[in-house]
């Protein structure tokens, strides 16, 4: 008998980051990595694409997890390092801080989604920021973002 992987149905992303098919948790490490690798937006939603197959997830949260921070003051620029293993550059306007769960986070893809800041770069993060009229700025050599 031959069995054939069946795409999941229900694949869901929560505002909590959590990875979810039903109620069930996605915890598998290769299968979260893939996911988010092949996570892509278009006109018509969120999908995790392969070749032809096309699997739809309704993204509600932070799909990512920004795992690094890496600032570099000569280039003016900053770099977030994804758990998928992808290196984003931050954009003027793309960190903020979630008013619901207080937490920091970060658009990824183009804006498309969002990465949570965990707590390695989420320390680097505060000991770059500078404040100025109530407003909050990551400093990056002379670039404020």
């Amino acid at each position: 008998m031959k069995r054939r992987w069946e795409i999941p149905e229900g694949l869901r992303v929560f505002p909590d980051g959590s990875w979810r098919v039903g109620d069930l948790h996605v915890i598998h490490p290769p299968s979260l990595r893939y996911f988010k690798s092949h996570l892509r937006h278009d006109e018509f939603g969120d999908y995790v694409v392969d070749g032809a197959q096309r699997m739809p997830v309704e993204v509600r949260g932070p799909a990512f997890h920004a795992v690094s921070l890496v600032l570099d003051p000569e280039q003016q620029e900053a770099r977030v390092v994804l758990d998928d293993g992808s290196v984003e550059p931050v954009g003027d306007d793309a960190l903020g801080m979630n008013r619901d769960t207080g937490r920091f986070e970060c658009r990824v893809r183009g804006g498309d989604f969002t990465a949570l800041v965990v707590r390695g770069p989420h320390q680097a993060l505060m000991e770059h920021l500078e404040e100025e009229g109530g407003r909050f700025f990551l400093r990056v050599g002379a670039r404020r973002i």
